[in-house]
């Protein structure tokens, strides 16, 4: 069964169960909230046991993709390009390079895909652009009709409007499929701050294009190889049942009996979190397994040729795995034959000549166009300071200031730094002084220009701190 889910509002899925410190958004929405949504509705009128603890029903995460074309799937971690150059000029298939220790593919210093993810098809993976928004809200004092102090906290989320695709793989018979689909489809909520404006979904029926799995192998030095790409995050335990980062053969499907990873071929990224359960009011087990992306290289006699689901926790959608995709395929040199689109780059000068493409030009047009923004930067602050400075004067206006700048300096993502300076500025208690004489509206005119925000407001905070500081002072 194949769905669709559309962000009807931002949607907060906190890659931690932690309370404290930076909160991240992960960038798809888990399966085990799709779980979450059936088993709230049916979990009193059917097989509990089977539907939702056998593993016979296998909630699938939900990755972002292009609306009407297919599936997102993470970057493979197997591939790399080189310095100075892009994925969609040239990309190298880690495990296909016949001598990886060559000079001339260490000349080349390969650098490794990690982030984004890409809707692959025929000979080109096309990135899916989405900026994730940030707020910043506050716990509300009843009594002092205030922000309440010390409690103010941020939050990271996907946007709305974002189309997501997910499946629900199940062996059990139609009625109990339908009853399922049924809980699912409608409008649904997601995520954290359910009650709040955050985590509407809109979950329908639809198919997409995936991509599937091969039994297409690879031969290198002799030996036969078959890859195996982590199209979810997977969970493995030991024989002791404890997590393993390093699984058999025959945990990934492969039941030969000289069949082994090769793990100089593989690569992977790992994850660790405490999942909480709001039933019990406690932390689960702790979860530790391999990240979406990862690539696995088995060798083997032979492949399996149908994408599963493999390890544990699959009810909640970790497992599934892809075999030989199409996307992993390389030419004898360790090329690969699908290259990556470049995402949008905003901040990419638009004035550089194309016919000039040495490096040594491009190396000199950069660091002038560095020169010439950073002087342009240190302007807009002396302008600033001399227009507006005046307007604040104190120690209050110099630990605003401060507090500015400690924004900037701990935003993890630039363009969310003019959002969290006005969220600081409605909601603290000066408010009403920075809507006076018209201060917020100067500060609001400065960052109008957002190239480089973050130096942009480190700088003129820490003059106009200077400046308030020297003028109490004086007084």
């Amino acid at each position: 069964m194949k769905f669709k889910c559309t962000l009807l509002s931002d949607v907060i899925i906190s890659h931690s169960s932690s309370t404290e410190g930076n909160q991240f958004s992960l960038d798809f929405i888990p399966g085990n909230n799709f779980l979450g949504i059936v088993a709230s509705s049916i979990y009193k009128k059917v097989n509990a046991l089977d539907v939702f603890h056998s593993g016979k029903v296998r909630f699938g995460d939900a990755n972002p993709s292009i609306e009407g074309r297919c599936r997102g799937l993470r970057v493979p971690n197997v591939m790399f390009y080189p310095k100075l150059k892009k994925a969609s000029e040239e990309c190298y298939i880690h495990y296909l390079i016949p001598n990886p220790d060559a000079d001339e593919i260490k000349g080349l210093q390969l650098k490794q895909c990690r982030e984004g993810f890409y809707a692959f098809a025929e000979s080109k993976g096309t990135p899916i652009d989405f900026d994730k928004n940030f707020a910043i809200k506050s716990a509300y004092d009843s009594r002092k009709r205030r922000s309440e102090d010390g409690k103010m906290f941020g939050y990271q989320s996907l946007p709305e409007g974002l189309v997501l695709y997910f499946e629900i793989e199940s062996d059990l018979d139609e009625a109990t499929n339908k009853q399922i689909a049924e809980a699912l489809c409608g409008t649904r909520n997601v995520g954290h701050s359910r009650t709040a404006q955050y985590g509407l979904v809109k979950i329908e029926k639809a198919d997409y294009q995936e991509i599937s799995s091969t039994a297409k192998t690879f031969v290198k030095d002799g030996k036969r190889y078959a890859a195996v790409y982590a199209d979810g995050r997977l969970i493995f335990l030991d024989e002791n049942g404890e997590p393993t980062f390093r699984p058999k053969a025959s945990d990934l499907g492969f039941w030969g009996k000289d069949d082994k990873i090769d793990w100089s071929k593989s690569q992977i990224r790992t994850f660790q979190y405490s999942p909480w359960n709001g039933k019990r009011h406690t932390y689960d087990t702790d979860r530790c397994g391999i990240e979406k992306g990862s690539v696995l290289v088995v060798e083997c006699a032979s492949s399996p040729s149908v994408s599963t689901y493999v390890g544990n926790y699959q009810n909640e959608g970790f497992g599934k795995v892809i075999y030989n995709p199409a996307f992993l395929d390389g030419k004898p040199d360790g090329k690969a034959i699908v290259l990556l689109d470049d995402p949008v780059d905003n901040e990419t000068p638009q004035n550089v000549d194309a016919s000039s493409d040495s490096l040594l030009f491009r190396f000199l047009k950069k660091q002038q166009t560095k020169a010439d923004d950073k002087q342009s930067l240190y302007q807009d602050v002396n302008d600033f300071v001399s227009l507006y400075g005046n307007r604040f004067t104190g120690e209050q206006f110099a630990s605003q200031w401060g507090s500015i700048r400690n924004i900037a300096m701990i935003a993890t993502e630039e363009g969310n730094i003019p959002i969290m300076i006005r969220a600081f500025l409605d909601h603290g208690v000066a408010k009403a002084k920075w809507e006076e004489h018209g201060r917020k509206e100067a500060l609001e005119q400065f960052m109008t220009n957002t190239y480089n925000i973050r130096e942009r407001i480190m700088n003129l905070a820490s003059e106009m701190a200077k400046k308030c500081r020297k003028e109490e002072k004086q007084q």
